[in-house]
């Protein structure tokens, strides 16, 4: 009898293990793309098992791919970029759980979490926002803003400086890839007959990635780590950026660009003179990729001026200024145009207007004071030059806002949440201490980076 059930369970075991290996040749024939997400999804789910930072690696890296040229999806009123919104909701809870909570840097979250509650219940919502439109544009505004709050080591953050850094030639690479796939073209020509590179992105999102990874590498140049490698990273994404045509993040890294060369200058003359060196090279180079496109800007200026962003804003202002304290309800922007103006504006291209045609007075000001709290601590974190360095990239992300949709870009506010996230962690205020404190304070964090890695934060 006990070898009658022995026999069972092993005919039972062979019958499901004949049965699994079906499945996946039925799979691999029919659904090749289902087997390949299927087994890639199974590979990741157990590195994060043993190492989830190096999730988070890859999770930074495909913000150097736009997801929804590669896939299109649609189900149940979401679109593919929606689904990979939700993926990254879903990891970075893990993370929450695994590292704890940065309260700190919680702010954003907070306010983006009152904009949801007003949408539905202080907001006069336009008729032609469905119920699930304020949910879709809370979730693609409030997951960059989580991405500030993972409790990550000093180490760990180390490590996610030096992948920001790589964005663009990381686009570049997997455009190149997708190019030869046949899947979309590394180029695009513009109707104005300019060609801009656009990588794995289009040329708008390619350019943010390289405003995000010039302010990583001047900033790490200040800091002494590897120098001459994030010299030519930061030469290399300025030639891309240029590339790319397109003008708002040129614009947007002046300020800090600005206190580079006068961080050098004020080396030289303080007796440095090998800071002249890269000084020189660096305004030569500049100056002769911008001589290089100029015929191409004079060209889409022409063609564009603004692109149109003047009339826009005007309209847009004109129509929040009739609900100025609670607006119209999160993602009511996307209703917006009635045929006024050009049907391309979505959305007016200026994220002060955006949030308070969706938020009104009451939420915008929430959201960019919560912002304001987040700059004021990581600033504080920092010490000496680095924090005119941190200055400068803020003052031109705040000027970027005047002319793209920076909030709400997840190429662009994903890895700037990122950053911040990172230079808080890695600050630590030592900069303006003498030696021994920061070794002191260097060691204390260390030691709670140890302790606090098992248990959750808040």
């Amino acid at each position: 009898m006990q070898k009658t059930g022995i026999l069972a369970a092993l005919n039972m075991k062979s019958f499901n293990i004949i049965l699994f290996s079906l499945v996946i040749v039925f799979a691999a024939i029919y659904l090749p793309l289902v087997s390949v997400v299927a087994l890639i999804a199974v590979i990741l789910l157990g590195v994060y098992i043993k190492q989830p930072s190096w999730i988070f690696m890859i999770l930074i890296v495909s913000f150097s791919l736009s997801i929804d040229k590669i896939f299109s999806i649609h189900l149940a009123g979401l679109d593919s970029l929606s689904f990979y919104k939700l993926a990254i909701l879903g990891f970075v809870v893990s993370l929450f759980l695994r590292f704890g909570i940065r309260k700190e840097l919680i702010y954003p979250a907070l306010a983006i979490g009152f904009l949801f509650v007003e949408s539905y219940f202080l907001s006069d919502l336009p008729s032609k926002v469905s119920p699930l439109d304020p949910f879709k544009a809370f979730l693609g505004v409030i997951v960059p803003f989580l991405l500030l709050m993972p409790h990550f080591s000093r180490e760990i953050s180390q490590r996610i400086i030096r992948v920001l850094a790589w964005l663009p030639l990381f686009s570049l690479a997997g455009g190149y890839i997708l190019q030869l796939a046949g899947i979309l073209s590394i180029t695009n020509l513009e109707m104005s007959g300019v060609t801009r590179l656009q990588g794995a992105n289009i040329a708008a999102h390619l350019a943010m990635l390289c405003f995000i990874s010039i302010c990583v590498c001047l900033i790490q140049i200040k800091q002494g780590h590897q120098v001459v490698l994030y010299y030519m990273l930061t030469l290399t994404h300025l030639v891309i950026l240029v590339q790319t045509g397109t003008r708002g993040p040129l614009i947007a890294l002046i300020p800090i660009i600005l206190v580079y060369l006068f961080d050098q200058l004020k080396a030289f003359i303080k007796g440095r003179v090998s800071a002249i060196i890269p000084l020189i090279l660096f305004v030569v180079a500049v100056a002769y990729m911008v001589i290089a496109q100029w015929d191409n800007y004079e060209m889409r200026s022409e063609s564009k001026g603004l692109s149109g962003r003047d009339v826009a804003w005007n309209y847009f202002i004109g129509k929040a200024n009739e609900y100025p304290i609670f607006g119209r309800g999160l993602g009511s922007t996307l209703v917006a145009n009635d045929g006024s103006i050009f049907s391309g504006f979505v959305v007016p291209h200026n994220e002060y207007i955006r949030f308070y045609y969706d938020g009104g007075l009451v939420g915008a000001i929430l959201l960019f004071l919560s912002l304001l709290l987040v700059f004021r601590a990581v600033y504080f974190r920092l010490g000496g030059m680095i924090r005119l360095y941190f200055a400068g990239m803020i003052i031109g992300f705040l000027t970027y806002s005047f002319f793209d949709n920076t909030l709400s870009t997840v190429h662009l506010i994903a890895p700037f949440c990122i950053f911040l996230n990172a230079l808080y962690a890695t600050g630590n205020g030592v900069h303006s201490k003498s030696g021994a404190e920061a070794e002191v304070d260097i060691q204390i964090q260390r030691a709670k980076d140890v302790s606090f890695s098992k248990e959750i934060r808040t």
